[in-house]
């Protein structure tokens, strides 16, 4: 009985192991934990109506990745971006901007041997 249990006990287990992923947050900005290239970005607000728009990017496979940071306003015209073409295993990226209120959209793209993933987060200054 003993052993039934234990064998149960392990089947749902290994089901759960193998099933977390899927309930993982689809809101997340990043792909699983085991992607060679990771990231994380945002506005940041400086001082005054000064904002940094920042990428920082985790190349575990030290491929050439191609970094872009794009700052649309309302109406998708470009206000400022930025990019970088790295090999290095950390890449950051970083611009000031000078912004009034209103709605903003970041965008970065991330672009590699691994992936290609292009993502926007909106902001409400």
């Amino acid at each position: 009985m003993k052993r039934k249990v234990l064998c149960i006990a392990l089947a749902l287990l290994m089901c759960m192991i193998v099933s977390m992923p899927t309930f993982a947050d689809s809101e997340a900005e990043t792909p699983p934990d085991r992607a060679a290239i990771t990231y994380s970005f945002g506005l940041d607000h400086v001082s005054g109506s000064t904002y940094k728009m920042r990428a920082k990017v985790f190349n575990l496979a030290n491929e050439e990745v191609t970094v872009g940071l794009i700052l649309y306003d309302v109406s998708y015209h470009v206000i400022d971006s930025c990019y970088t073409v790295s090999t290095n295993s950390i890449i950051n990226l970083s611009k000031n901007v000078t912004l009034s209120s209103g709605v903003y959209h970041l965008r970065i793209s991330v672009k590699g041997d691994t992936v290609q993933q292009t993502v926007q987060k909106n902001y409400t200054i």
